[in-house]
């Protein structure tokens, strides 16, 4: 089965990397990968009401640095590939997933799955993504390794 089109959300883990190279690993050369990065609305006001920084210049540099991260990703996913274009929101994560995912029709949600201590909180987004969508979600777990393709450390995938 050859996927056309799949929405990858990505923290930037090893786990939702490894989510990206199965996705590479799986869709059509002409297919659409999108990726998604999730900004939290939550941290973010956590960040103005503690006074560490106004919401909005602290939105701008997250954003600024998830789009640029995004980027060194994408850079670093040799060619032929498929079509690969991301975004940034701003939110829950579990929500903006889904929401996405409904407004722009992807058929499929790839998530990245890990046991470690920085994967319990993005396992529970994957659990209420996977509880909550209407459409096929593929969990890769921390030790698949199947990837015919790679994304490299040194490429900025980290």
């Amino acid at each position: 089965m050859r996927i056309e089109e799949v929405l990858v959300p990505i923290d930037f883990s090893q786990h939702s990397l490894r989510a990206l190279e199965f996705a590479l690993s799986s869709i059509s050369p002409e297919g659409e990968i999108c990726l998604l990065h999730v900004l939290e609305a939550e941290f973010l006001e956590r960040v103005a009401v503690e006074g560490l920084g106004e919401r909005e210049a602290v939105l701008g540099m997250l954003r600024q640095r998830a789009e640029e991260r995004l980027g060194e990703v994408v850079a670093a996913i040799p060619e032929p590939r498929p079509t690969i274009s991301s975004m940034v929101v701003v939110g829950s994560p579990f929500q903006e997933i889904l929401r996405v995912a409904s407004d722009l029709d992807y058929p499929m949600i790839v998530l990245g799955k890990g046991r470690d201590l920085e994967e319990m909180l993005f396992g529970a987004t994957a659990e209420k993504v996977i509880r909550a969508a209407r459409i096929p979600v593929v969990t890769v777990p921390a030790g698949w390794t199947g990837a015919s393709r790679t994304t490299s450390e040194e490429g900025g995938a980290h």
